[in-house]
């Protein structure tokens, strides 16, 4: 592997950002930290960056040890889990996501951030099973406007106690509908916009029976980076 140029500094910060401040790597970091633990769940959390990329990524981490790359027990691809090492470093990822919602001027949710795929895929890891019904399958369609009508529709399939993210519809009824445009729905994953003011609005529309729509505020939990929320990611 060929050796990056450094700081020339003896400086512990300077060590650290030789370390971290590379392109994508602490975006690599905070989807391990969030379990994803295979090659093509990293890929669904980091779209757009290439696969050449997170390979070498993924190889520096390890040379460096923040993470460990295991053969999977199904014999096919790997598994990556962070070190203690790798652990330790979320709690400065976290600082750093709540210094942005407090003091930068940049928009987060301006056009070219807004990913729908991403979105559902964070979605998806902080969704709970609270309010669902039992024993049966559950379908949420996403209904997302001001996006690429072939990225504009996403199902949540509760079944089982699992919970996936279906690109086509499962065949199942539709339990609730959720419908917004892209850009309403990430600020209220963010926290910027109350999610019960955007659905008296109706910036947020949810469609289904009484209690469906009700338990929706339930199980549909923000960022854990969200602004208000008081939740500590290294804690959690």
């Amino acid at each position: 592997m060929s050796k990056r140029q450094g700081y020339g500094q003896f400086c512990p910060i300077s060590r650290a950002a030789e370390l971290l401040t590379t392109r994508w790597t602490p975006l690599v970091v905070r989807e391990l930290y969030f379990g994803s633990t295979r090659y093509s769940d990293l890929r669904r959390g980091l779209p757009r960056m290439s696969s050449a990329l997170l390979s070498q990524r993924l190889k520096e981490l390890e040379h460096n040890g923040i993470l460990t790359c295991q053969p999977a027990e199904s014999g096919t691809g790997h598994v990556y889990r962070l070190t203690d090492a790798g652990r330790a470093l979320f709690p400065i990822l976290e600082s750093m996501g709540h210094w942005a919602q407090t003091h930068s001027s940049d928009d987060m949710t301006k056009d070219e951030n807004l990913d729908p795929d991403l979105l559902m895929w964070n979605i998806r890891r902080r969704v709970t099973s609270e309010g669902i019904p039992k024993n049966q399958h559950f379908v949420v369609l996403f209904h997302f406007l001001g996006v690429p009508i072939k990225r504009s529709r996403f199902w949540l399939l509760f079944r089982d106690g699992e919970i996936e993210i279906c690109m086509r519809d499962p065949g199942y009824e539709t339990g609730l509908a959720v419908t917004a445009h892209i850009r309403t729905l990430t600020q209220i994953w963010l926290g910027h916009v109350p999610l019960e003011l955007a659905i008296r609005r109706h910036e947020l529309l949810l469609e289904g029976e009484r209690s469906h729509v009700q338990a929706f505020s339930r199980w549909f939990n923000l960022s854990l980076l969200a602004i208000g929320n008081q939740a500590s990611v290294s804690s959690a």
